[in-house]
C-alpha cells in the first residue's frame, strides 16, 4: 500500500484503479507466456477480471496467482 496524502478522494480512486488495471494486464501477460489464452472481462463481471477458456488450465492459473501473491504480499 502506498502511504500518500491524496489531494482529492478521486485522485486516490484513480491511483487504485490504475494499479488494478496494470496488475490484471501483468497477470494476463504471465498467463499468456505460460500458454494460457485469456482475455480481460468487461461489464464488472462478478466472476472476475480475467477469462480463460480451458478448464484444464485452472490449476496452473491458480498456481501462477499463488506465486504472485506469495512474492508480493509478504509481511
Amino acid at each position: 500500500m502506498v502511504d500518500k496524502e491524496w489531494e482529492t478522494d478521486e485522485d486516490e480512486l484513480i491511483y487504485h484503479l490504475e494499479a488494478h488495471k496494470n496488475l490484471i494486464g501483468w497477470v494476463m501477460d504471465k498467463l499468456q507466456a505460460a500458454g494460457i489464452p485469456c482475455e480481460r472481462t468487461r461489464g464488472r463481471n462478478p466472476d472476475g477480471d480475467i477469462l480463460y477458456y480451458r478448464a484444464e488450465d485452472e490449476a496452473q492459473v491458480k498456481e501462477i496467482v499463488r506465486e504472485i501473491n506469495a512474492k508480493y504480499n509478504q509481511l
